[in-house]
């Protein structure tokens, strides 16, 4: 979802100012849309296949016009097969979760299914037979990866590998109307022919095919290594990275130090001040270089040591820092220079956002703020419920937030506004591409209910909640990993889902063919923020 970075990507196989855009929508050219699809083909096509750099092209065009093209879907199996190429590779997947035996592996299998039909947002509606052909399609995408064959497979019998799927697909391929029991039997008698013809370790086919069900749901629903497990779990309830403690903003199109977090390494050096412009990271000029490429370039292993330059009031200095583990502000906000405007800048939806937004608008208020621009750029979502509390700090009394549809018909809610003391100062909104899940369920219940004006590009449309669910240890303790399963999708005021549309901006940031840190960063959102408090501060007189 970095949508700053996916713009470079369009840009660079574009690269001439492609984006036609008109007041409410904007679009690529037809020819440039289909040569984009064509070039994603052919880097899957390659000896390996490029999915990362397919499933970025086809995420950047995901806004678009689809033209037949089934770009969504042509996005999904990319993301599924780098999903899949990132689990072969994960110390912990091969070293525990392949260790375990066959019948334990099958255990494991059975209790995914069951997690699948009883415990998913599906619940009552999927089809075990649908859980087996998603299995079927992992194994055979496994089976014609190069690496996964060498790796698996015994040399003698790799020859035999492209006949033994044409196998599977005749033999297994059309079974339909399966209970749950004959699911799980098929699943056996895959894998022990796999392991009777292949040589590959019936342990390894059946947790192929168990990853592979969990895709029965949707794409946010997948099989988590025991690493993957450990870090999403630990960082459920906050943001937190390896770097330096400095919250990077635009200002100008410079690149600027927009906060410090206290008690970091640029806290503690004391040479480091807000407003302070970086120029070079590590001696790499960040001069027209993307926001989230600079946060990645102060980033790194703990310990490790950043050379930042700097440049204030003329001066310039170089300071030299250790990396460390830090937090990361969920809130920052301040009064955008020359107006009486609040910037408000949510990161991300954590247990602490509510109270964090309650200090911010009273300190934006006691500076005399007369309107607001909330940005939910970069916000990848969070804490729903941290979300729906947001909401009520800006919409009235009976205004509807949201609507959820539970796993459970019974956990089936309508969200309610009921904030006596809600903001009611004019609003824009900021948004982009890497706006997901609460975050646009926050913008979506602000357009619904015309609380305020959307500026920026078609979010992400991941409109659902999951839940982290630990698989049970094999034999000796052994760690099988987890999975992320998606109990409640989300509809906005009007009954919209998000998953898959996403929420449009009412102003489209149009130029984004043009590489330029100012269209792509800073002025061309605030500049149209601004321009909009300004009429409806007029309006409102």
């Amino acid at each position: 979802m970095a949508t700053r970075r996916m713009c470079w990507v369009l840009a660079a196989l574009v690269c001439v100012g492609v984006f036609v855009a008109t007041h409410d929508v904007y679009a690529l050219p037809e020819e440039q849309i289909r040569q984009l699809v064509q070039k994603a083909i052919e880097l899957e096509r390659q000896d390996p296949p490029q999915w990362e750099s397919a499933r970025e092209i086809y995420e950047a065009l995901l806004s678009q016009k689809d033209y037949g093209l089934k770009i969504r879907e042509r996005y999904h199996q990319a993301q599924r097969r780098c999903l899949q190429l990132r689990r072969h590779q994960d110390s912990s997947y091969l070293r525990e979760v392949l260790s375990i035996e066959y019948g334990q592996a099958t255990r494991i299998c059975k209790i995914i299914h069951k997690t699948l039909l009883d415990g998913s947002v599906e619940k009552g509606k999927l089809d075990p037979t649908k859980l087996f052909r998603k299995g079927l399609e992992e194994l055979d995408a496994a089976l014609a990866d190069p690496s996964f064959v060498r790796d698996h497979i015994p040399v003698g019998k790799q020859a035999t590998v492209p006949a033994f799927r044409d196998m599977v697909k005749k033999t297994w391929g059309d079974l339909a109307r399966l209970s749950r029991e004959d699911a799980l039997k098929q699943v056996e008698l895959v894998a022990l022919e796999a392991e009777a013809t292949l040589g590959l370790s019936a342990t390894v086919a059946t947790m192929e095919m168990a990853c592979g069900a969990c895709y029965a749901i949707d794409e946010f629903t997948v099989f988590l290594t025991p690493h993957q497990l450990c870090e999403l779990a630990r960082n459920l309830s906050r943001s937190e990275a390896i770097g330096v403690g400095i919250v990077l903003a635009i200002r100008d199109s410079r690149i600027i130090v927009g906060e410090i977090a206290m008690g970091s390494p640029a806290d503690l050096s004391g040479m480091i001040n807000v407003e302070d412009e970086i120029i070079s990271v590590n001696k790499k000029p960040v001069a027209d270089v993307p926001l989230l490429s600079v946060k990645q370039m102060l980033e790194g292993s703990v310990g490790s040591m950043v050379e930042i330059e700097l440049q204030s009031a003329g001066e310039m200095r170089i300071v030299r820092l250790v990396r460390q583990r830090a937090e990361v502000p969920s809130v920052v906000h301040f009064m955008w220079p020359g107006t009486a405007y609040g910037f408000l800048k949510i990161n991300s939806f954590t247990d602490t956002t509510v109270q964090d937004v309650d200090e911010a608008i009273a300190k934006l208020s006691k500076a005399g703020m007369k309107g607001l621009i909330l940005d939910l750029r970069d916000n990848g979502g969070g804490m729903f419920e941290s979300s729906i509390d947001t909401a009520q700090r800006f919409l009235p009394t009976g205004k509807i937030i949201t609507s959820r549809q539970h796993k459970d018909p019974a956990n089936n809610l309508v969200y309610v506004a009921r904030h006596p003391k809600a903001l009611t100062l004019p609003m824009t909104v900021l948004v982009d591409g890497d706006t997901a899940s609460a975050a646009e369920l926050l913008a979506g219940a602000l357009k619904d209910n015309d609380r305020a004006y959307l500026i920026g590009q078609t979010t992400f449309g991941k409109g659902c909640t999951q839940t982290l669910l630990k698989l049970p240890p094999a034999t000796g303790n052994v760690p099988t990993g987890g999975m992320r399963v998606t109990v409640a999708r989300f509809l906005s005021p009007k009954g919209q889902p998000y998953s898959g549309r996403g929420v449009t901006p009412h102003f489209i940031i149009e130029d984004l063919g043009v590489p330029s840190q100012a269209n792509l960063m800073g002025a061309a959102y605030t500049d149209k923020a601004i321009q909009e408090l300004n009429r409806m501060t007029m309006m409102s007189k």
